[in-house]
């Protein structure tokens, strides 16, 4: 064979060798790209992180939140399972709601004629927890009464979101001077595990 011949196999197989490689490389990538996909989420129901690494979550899994509810003149400890959202402001909006559907808070004077209207958070982190009163029938609530009704809605916010830092509470959209005719609610809440039977 002639020298010509000899440097034109080696550079044809370098070529080849070099190909071979940059299609290895583009294949594997793509391998790889395709199996995390498939691996943590499936078409329609994107992965949700909870914060921590590696640990993720399908918007169709419940969520576990406890709730807080009037007993026997303390807070009592509940949990409901909730549909999962994408983000703290709704996630939170549905605790709320299973607080307010919950059947042992309807046994509260104060909360069974509450109904959630809104609920937003700033970024700051203060919920505004926006509130409609519904009809009261001659009912009548004592201070105690008012201030666990209170607390149980400030309690599960707070306790369930760690970026939530303040509850403010509002009626129809507007600032009230209070829920049941005894409660300041010209503040910023934070919550009292205090008030919670052990």
């Amino acid at each position: 064979m002639s020298e010509g011949t000899d440097r034109r196999i080696q550079s044809n197989r370098l070529l080849f060798v070099v190909v071979m490689v940059i299609v290895f490389i583009i294949a594997a990538g793509g391998i790889m790209l395709w199996l995390r996909q498939h691996s943590t989420e499936t078409p329609g129901q994107p992965g949700l992180s909870d914060g921590r690494i590696g640990v993720q979550f399908r918007l169709d899994e419940p969520l576990q939140v406890t709730i807080y509810y009037p007993l026997e003149g303390m807070l009592r400890t509940g949990f409901a399972a909730v549909q999962r959202q994408p983000d703290t402001q709704s996630q939170a909006r549905e605790a709320l709601s299973a607080l307010f559907a919950d059947q042992r808070t309807l046994l509260a004077p104060v909360l069974r004629n509450l109904k959630l209207r809104e609920f937003y958070l700033n970024a700051a982190g203060t919920a505004y927890l926006d509130l409609t009163p519904g009809p009261q029938k001659d009912e009548r609530a004592s201070a105690w009464e008012e201030h666990l009704a209170i607390y149980a809605m400030v309690n599960t916010v707070l306790k369930n979101f760690d970026e939530i830092k303040g509850v403010v509470l509002l009626l129809d959209g507007r600032e009230a001077q209070t829920l049941a005719g005894h409660m300041d609610l010209t503040r910023t809440f934070t919550k009292r595990m205090d008030l919670v039977q052990q």
